[in-house]
């Protein structure tokens, strides 16, 4: 029974170790739980811009062609020649070796948008044959189609000269002289633009030429 003592105090020492380290029936301290932390919202996605895009710019309308604006008021200005056509010329549209024809009677007529008679002058040519009519002033687009060069137009009325009163409708003197632009333009001390057209020249023929002999 001696000879089994030391393997009884061994066992004893060996459940005595094993208590000691941990071992057994002792329930281990629960560890301390870490705080809570909220995790953050994950932020909408910020939407991409559109990419810029200049918007073209509004273009300005284009100038006139006559160079004037058709809103903004003007005075109107018509000139011309009244001659009196060569015997050599006579029964063509020739106006070669022509004399001018003082006193000559012309009309100036202008139309306007609707197509009526919205001005008129008549004026006397002078001791060399031109004649100049001005009109009041008026926005351009008071004038047929806003264009007073094309509105208006010159016929002959009558002629001082016995000799020469035939009207020829050399340039349109008979049926209406259009007007051309010459560029001929300035302000006047009103501020007004004045605009001066040109017709013709127009003519008279003799109404007796003496015959060509031919030999």
């Amino acid at each position: 029974m001696a000879a089994f003592l030391p393997i009884a105090v061994l066992l004893s020492l060996l459940v005595t170790g094993a208590m000691a380290g941990g071992y057994g029936s002792q329930t281990p301290s629960p560890s301390t739980p870490a705080p809570y932390t909220p995790t953050p919202a994950t932020p909408p996605p910020t939407p991409t811009p559109a990419p810029y895009t200049p918007q073209p710019a509004t273009p300005k309308p284009a100038p006139a062609a006559h160079g004037y604006d058709d809103k903004k008021l003007l005075v109107v200005r018509v000139e011309g020649l009244v001659v009196c056509q060569s015997c050599a010329k006579r029964g063509s549209q020739s106006l070669d070796s022509a004399a001018p024809l003082p006193g000559a009677n012309v009309t100036v007529t202008c139309r306007d948008r609707k197509n009526r008679v919205m001005a008129y002058r008549r004026r006397v040519a002078d001791s060399n044959g031109y004649f100049h009519a001005e009109f009041s002033v008026q926005r351009a687009d008071g004038y047929l189609d806003k264009d007073p060069c094309g509105a208006c137009f010159v016929r002959l009325l009558s002629s001082p000269d016995p000799k020469c009163n035939i009207v020829t409708n050399i340039h349109g003197g008979l049926e209406g002289a259009p007007l051309r632009d010459e560029g001929k333009q300035w302000t006047d001390g009103r501020g007004f633009k004045n605009v001066v057209f040109a017709a013709g020249p127009l003519a008279f023929r003799p109404r007796e030429c003496a015959p060509t002999h031919h030999y």
